[in-house]
Formats: structure tokens, C-alpha cells, sequence
């Protein structure tokens, strides 16, 4: 019988530092606001045309980096 799994080395694993609740939960909410944007940036490509929906990306760019700096 193996018990491989019996000794699993988490020495490496990405938990091992200490985050406190918060800082998980600002990383989700941050990941869900990422995909949102993409998902909305694609809806305009596909509504707007290409060149509209470059333009549009470009000014929501420099919003994004307002909000996130």
C-alpha cells in the first residue's frame, strides 16, 4: 500500500505566508473586478466596431490607472 500522500511537503506552498482575512478578501474583490473590466471591454469591441472600442479602451486605461494608483 503507498502512503505518498500521507507526507505532503508544504514547504513551498503559497499559504505558507501569514494574510490576514482582509487581504484575501481585496485580492478576490480585486480578481472579480478584473474580469469584470474584461468582460465589459469585450462587450464594446463587439457593439462598437474596432476602432471605437480602441478608442474607448484607451480613455478606460487611463481611468484604470487612476483608480488602481
Amino acid at each position: 500500500m503507498n502512503h505518498h500522500n500521507a507526507n505532503l511537503n508544504f514547504s513551498r506552498s503559497p499559504y505558507d505566508q501569514k494574510t490576514s482575512l482582509s487581504e484575501l478578501d481585496r485580492e478576490i474583490e480585486m480578481g472579480e473586478l478584473r474580469l469584470r473590466y474584461i468582460q465589459l471591454m469585450r462587450d464594446v469591441h463587439m457593439r462598437l466596431g474596432k476602432q471605437d472600442a480602441i478608442n474607448l479602451i484607451k480613455d478606460s486605461e487611463v481611468i484604470w490607472d487612476k483608480l488602481t494608483n
